[in-house]
């Protein structure tokens, strides 16, 4: 007599790492960003998060698709994980290329510029 349903364990196990790793690369781009002395929100654009974050939410959608009970459900959650594992392998080019974080120095005065425009209207 088998008590524990593995693939609903396994299931859940897998959205459940999903978000954890979009949690945990948003925690770090936060603490990053602040760093740096840049705002989260430019910050979400290099790919030190956008690759975990991608990467997470893929495995959150295969999971959804995987406990879905509808062909179209299914489909749609399966279409979901395949764009996001395609933004992480773009993300992972673009890192190798250009480097995981860009210089320091022009995020912070380009974050400087983009906010110093804003207060002056």
């Amino acid at each position: 007599m088998n008590l524990i349903d593995w693939p609903a364990l396994i299931r859940n196990a897998l959205w459940i790492l999903g978000l954890s790793v979009v949690l945990a690369a948003w925690s770090y781009v936060s603490w990053l960003a602040a760093r740096r002395g840049v705002r989260v929100w430019r910050a979400i654009d290099w790919p030190v998060f956008e690759v975990p974050a991608s990467a997470g939410l893929a495995l959150f959608a295969l999971s959804l698709a995987w406990g879905a009970t509808r062909t179209w459900e299914r489909i749609l959650w399966m279409v979901l994980a395949v764009a996001f594992l395609a933004q992480t392998a773009q993300g992972w080019r673009q890192a190798r290329c250009q480097g995981w974080l860009p210089a320091p120095s022009s995020s912070a005065a380009l974050d400087r510029h983009s906010t110093d425009g804003a207060s002056d209207n």
